[in-house]
C-alpha cells in the first residue's frame, strides 16, 4: 500500500507547480534591482568614487548575466545563474553588517535576495533550463546531486570563487593593486576549475528519446546507459528496501526511483578515478521531479510498475 499510494501520488498528483517553469525564477530576478536594489545601493554610501562605481557594474553586471540565462535557458545558463544568484545574498548580509543603510532596506533587500535565490535553486527551474539543451524529441529531466557534494564541496568551492570574484576587482577600485592583482588572477583561476566542475553537476540528466530512455550522469558513471523501450521491464518508485538493485544516485536525497530492464545491463561505474562494470537488472536513480518523470514516461509507452 505505501509503494502503491506513492505511485497514484507522483504519476497522477498535481502539476500546477511544475507547470510554472521558470516563471517563479524569471519574475523574482527581474524585480531584484527594483526591490533590492535601494537597499544594496546605499550600503555604497561613504566609499570611493570608484569602488561605488566598481561594485555598482558588478552587480548590475550579475543581474543582467542572471536575467539572459533565465531568458535563453540551457545547462550552461543553469550553471551561470546558480553561480551568480547566491551572491545577492552575500551583497544583502554585507549591506546590513555595515550598519549604515535603513535596517528596513537592508532587510527587504536581504528577503528578496533570498528569495531570488530560492527560485532559482527550485527544482522546476533546473529542469526546465536543462530541457533548453534538449534536442528536437528528447525530453530532459535533471537529477539530484549526490549527497557527498551537498555536505560541503558546493558551498566551499562556490564560496572561494565568489569572494575572489568579488574581492579582487574591488581592492584594485581601492588601489591595492598587488593584492588586488593576485586576488582577480585567483578569479580568473578558479572561474574554469570551479566552474566546469559546477557545470558538471548540470549535465546530469534523464533524456528520453525516441528509442527509449538515456540516463546521463558522469559523475556516477563512465558511459551513459541507453535503454531501449522494448528492453525496459517496468519503471516506478524504488522500495524501502531494495534488494539486488544497483544504485547509482550517488546517495542522493529525496525520493528514488526504480528503473527494471528485462536483461541484466552492463553499467561502467566510477570509483575515484577508477571505473568498473557492474551488472545489474535494476537501476536506482534520484530525477529532480520524480513525478513528471513517470508521466513522462508514461506518455511514451514505458510501463510503470
Amino acid at each position: 500500500m505505501w509503494r502503491l499510494g506513492w505511485h497514484t501520488l507522483i504519476v497522477t498528483g498535481p502539476m500546477s507547480l511544475e507547470k510554472l517553469g521558470l516563471w517563479p525564477a524569471r519574475i523574482t530576478w527581474f524585480l531584484l534591482p527594483f526591490v533590492a536594489g535601494p537597499g544594496l545601493t546605499s550600503g555604497l554610501d561613504g566609499r570611493s568614487g570608484p569602488v561605488q562605481a566598481v561594485a555598482e557594474i558588478m552587480m548590475w553586471g550579475a543581474w543582467f548575466a542572471g536575467l539572459v540565462c533565465l531568458l535563453a535557458p540551457s545547462t550552461v545558463s543553469l550553471t551561470v545563474l546558480r553561480i551568480v544568484a547566491p551572491g545577492s545574498i552575500v551583497a544583502a548580509v554585507l549591506v546590513l553588517r555595515d550598519g549604515k543603510v535603513d535596517t528596513g532596506l537592508g532587510l527587504l533587500a536581504l528577503v528578496w535576495c533570498a528569495l531570488a535565490t530560492g527560485a532559482a535553486f527550485l527544482s522546476i527551474t533546473g529542469d526546465a533550463m536543462v530541457n533548453g539543451s534538449a534536442y528536437g524529441p528528447e525530453r530532459r529531466l535533471a537529477l539530484r546531486p549526490p549527497a557527498s557534494l551537498l555536505l560541503g564541496p558546493i558551498v566551499f568551492s562556490w564560496g572561494l570563487l565568489a569572494f575572489s570574484a568579488i574581492a579582487g576587482p574591488l581592492l584594485l577600485a581601492a588601489k591595492n593593486w598587488v593584492l588586488g592583482i593576485v586576488v582577480t588572477a585567483l578569479a580568473g583561476a578558479l572561474s574554469y576549475f570551479v566552474g566546469r566542475s559546477l557545470h558538471q553537476l548540470s549535465r546530469r540528466w534523464i533524456v528520453f528519446t525516441p528509442a527509449g530512455f538515456v540516463i546521463h550522469d558522469y559523475f556516477v558513471l563512465a558511459e551513459s546507459i541507453l535503454l531501449r523501450r522494448q528492453d525496459i521491464a517496468e519503471l516506478g518508485p524504488a522500495p524501502a528496501e531494495p534488494r539486488g538493485s544497483l544504485d547509482i544516485s550517488g546517495g542522493s536525497p529525496g525520493l528514488a526511483l526504480q528503473i527494471e530492464a528485462k536483461e541484466p545491463l552492463s553499467v561502467v561505474v566510477r570509483d575515484g578515478r577508477s571505473a568498473g562494470a557492474v551488472d545489474s537488472v535494476r537501476l536506482i536513480f534520484s530525477p529532480t521531479l520524480p513525478g513528471q518523470l513517470l508521466r513522462e514516461a508514461r506518455v511514451r509507452g514505458i510501463t510503470i510498475g
